[in-house]
């Protein structure tokens, strides 16, 4: 199927079910295509559900294997240590749980108090058990809250009903599922979404024990596949925005800074609402930049003066704004950035605009925008463009990075050699331990990495954890800071010990420090780390992806030698005795092996 013709990821939230399931059957697999092993396991029918998501999945570049569970057999799947879901070995297990399921249960419960806290112990119980016996990744359906009303408006804050009793549940679940690394679906806010009146559909559920009408599963699954693929490397890093009406009513560069319309008026403050909401997603991390039809010079003046403006200049990684063409605009915004067109989600008021950076750059994701501002924020939330897990201090740094980066292109002009221009700055590298303030950024490198990753290894956090503490093992990261700012963790390698090779498992490094020298003291540091382990050689792989090919000849001009290959993989071998250090004017400070 033709790349072009394919829904955007956001558009699949609205397909019809049937449309859906028609689509992701044309699919067929493609060479080198990623697959992932998902059991479905539920205590309401998942066919429907099982089925529209392989669809979703295929239509957003992976291939599904689904292990589907057999009706409400989730404690007799999880608890046998010899089930079919083990046997299976998934990397994702989801755990489709449904209210109707539990109205019986409660109804003939004789400890209404308590029966909340015990379905929470029950489920954290089975995702212990699922942790103790495998590495997958673990999603939870939280439970819609039901329309019963015994109390009319009392009904929620009276402890023995049902629908205290779910929110009390889903607050429980949600509270433990931060300690136990297990992912929630909101299916409380999607049922809410599209109104509990017809999500809860009685007569299916009586008839087929379906928790929710058809219609609302391509949406559902929507949400389980960002889940999914967050945790493969997707996900939306920068909102690339319009400004005219966009941003603010009118058109500035006719109207003037002075009759924009943003808070002053009934459609000023929708403007300004929406602002708010990209502030929002700026503060977890969310790069924001500009991409305008407009002069540079009366952009800046309204971002840095018009009083009514939430967002202002510094809150924008990148502003560009004259009157070319926004696709040329938008791929020099990603040229600074550095990141993946997938990273990207542009908004826009102008369907012509939309339509050509749809077509111009398919991988990017551009919405349907409504003609209402007012409803750009429940626009946002429908498609659920911006899944996330909680920002790490580099995520919130973010922005400070880029600014830094242009006050160190201002400093690189000066200087004709790039060590003189490393020196001028000040660089200084810390190399750290998986440590519990490393192990969340270092996390987030190792799941969503793409371009500087030799490998695309995609380890759990107990798969780091386990690492760090194996004698055998050397993992580390890298800290860079310089005399403009701290660049936070940027590098991340994992060198396996296997007889006198020390097999480079992982390194990867963030983009926007290559050219650096970062690269050369990386080796360094692992040569050291091998040799310590008792090695004679560093061996590494690169094992080519559609999106690594910046470190297609990384080991060659460090000094590897080619060792073969296996498949398309590339192998390459160090000798640690010929390796000799090289004169690099980065600062290294190191942890004693001995302490």
């Amino acid at each position: 199927m033709d790349l072009l013709n394919l829904p955007q990821a956001w558009e699949l939230a609205d397909l019809p079910f049937h449309r859906l399931i028609s689509l992701g059957r044309r699919i067929e697999r493609k060479d080198g295509q990623p697959n992932l092993r998902i059991a479905l396991l539920g205590d309401a029918a998942t066919q429907h559900y099982g089925q529209a998501l392989a669809a979703t999945l295929k239509l957003r570049g992976w291939w599904p294997e689904i292990y589907e569970a057999e009706f409400d057999t989730i404690r007799q799947e999880i608890l046998n240590p010899a089930s079919e879901l083990y046997r299976f070995d998934p990397e994702v297990v989801i755990l489709f749980t449904a209210t109707q399921a539990l109205y019986h249960r409660f109804a003939r419960s004789a400890e209404k108090a308590a029966f909340a806290g015990s379905v929470s112990s029950e489920i954290v119980e089975l995702w212990k058990r699922v942790r103790s016996r495998s590495n997958a990744i673990l999603i939870q359906h939280n439970f819609v809250v039901p329309l019963n009303r015994p109390f009319g408006n009392r009904t929620a804050s009276e402890r023995d009903t049902l629908t205290s009793t779910v929110t009390r549940i889903n607050q429980s679940l949600l509270d433990a599922a931060s300690e136990q690394g297990v992912k929630i679906v909101d299916t409380e806010f999607q049922a809410s979404y599209h109104g509990k009146r017809h999500w809860l559909d009685e007569r299916l559920w009586c008839q087929a024990k379906q928790a929710l009408s058809p219609s609302f599963i391509p949406s559902l699954v929507k949400n389980v596949s960002d889940t999914i693929l967050l945790e493969r490397g997707a996900g939306i890093k920068c909102v690339i925005v319009d400004l005219d009406n966009t941003m603010w009513g009118g058109i500035l560069a006719e109207d003037g800074a002075d009759r924009l319309e943003i808070g002053q008026t009934e459609l000023g403050l929708a403007f300004q609402r929406f602002q708010i909401a990209l502030l929002e997603l700026k503060s977890r991390g969310v790069l924001l930049a500009v991409c305008s039809k407009n002069d540079q010079a009366n952009v800046t003046d309204v971002l840095k003066n018009h009083p009514d403006m939430i967002l202002r200049w510094d809150d924008f990684a990148a502003v560009v704004a004259n009157f070319g063409d926004k696709a040329s605009n938008i791929l020099a915004i990603r040229e600074k950035l550095n990141l993946g067109l997938d990273s990207f989600v542009f908004l826009d008021d102008t369907a012509f605009e939309r339509s050509l950076i749809r077509t111009a750059f398919p991988a990017m994701q551009v919405p349907e925008l409504s003609t209402d501002p007012a409803d750009f924020i429940g626009d946002l939330a429908r498609w659920n463009l911006f899944e996330g897990r909680s920002a790490t201090a580099e995520d919130l740094a973010r922005l400070a990075y880029y600014q830094a980066d242009d006050q160190r292109q201002t400093i690189r002009e000066k200087f004709h050699g790039l060590d003189d221009f490393i020196a001028e700055l000040g660089m200084e590298a810390h190399v750290l331990p998986f440590d519990s303030y490393a192990l969340p950024r270092v996390l987030q490198l190792v799941q969503r990495s793409n371009q500087f990753n030799l490998t695309t290894i995609r380890h759990s956090e107990a798969d780091l954890r386990q690492l760090a503490a194996d004698r055998d093992v050397a993992a580390f990261c890298i800290r860079l800071a310089d005399r403009l700012g701290d660049n936070g963790i940027i590098a991340t390698v994992i060198l396996r010990k296997s007889g006198s090779d020390a097999m480079v498992d992982t390194w990867i490094m963030s983009c926007r420090v290559l050219g650096r020298r970062v690269e050369d003291l990386t080796v360094q540091v692992m040569a050291e780390k091998a040799r310590q382990l008792g090695c004679r050689r560093l061996v590494g792989r690169y094992i080519p992806t559609t999106k690594n090919g910046i470190v297609e000849d990384l080991y060659p001009q460090q000094g590897f030698a080619a060792a073969g290959e296996e498949g398309t993989t590339r192998v390459y071998s160090l000798d640690l005795a010929q390796y000799q250090l090289q004169s690099i004017p980065i600062i290294i400070h190191e942890p004693d092996p001995q302490s």
